[in-house]
């Protein structure tokens, strides 16, 4: 019995960290930049409607 893993096992547990490591990294700062897109583009609403009024 071979007690060393295969290649292709470790290969896929390095995907998979990695993989793990670039979600918890992008996800918050997509969610920043999604909260910061709708605040500026919510602002300039308010701006564009208090001005007609």
């Amino acid at each position: 019995m071979d007690s060393e893993p295969s290649e292709q096992g470790l290969t896929g547990i390095i995907v998979y960290f990695l993989f793990l490591l670039g979600s918890v990294i992008i996800g918050p700062l997509e969610a920043v930049l999604g909260l910061a897109l709708y605040w500026l583009f919510s602002s300039q609403d308010e701006t564009a409607t208090s001005q007609q009024g």
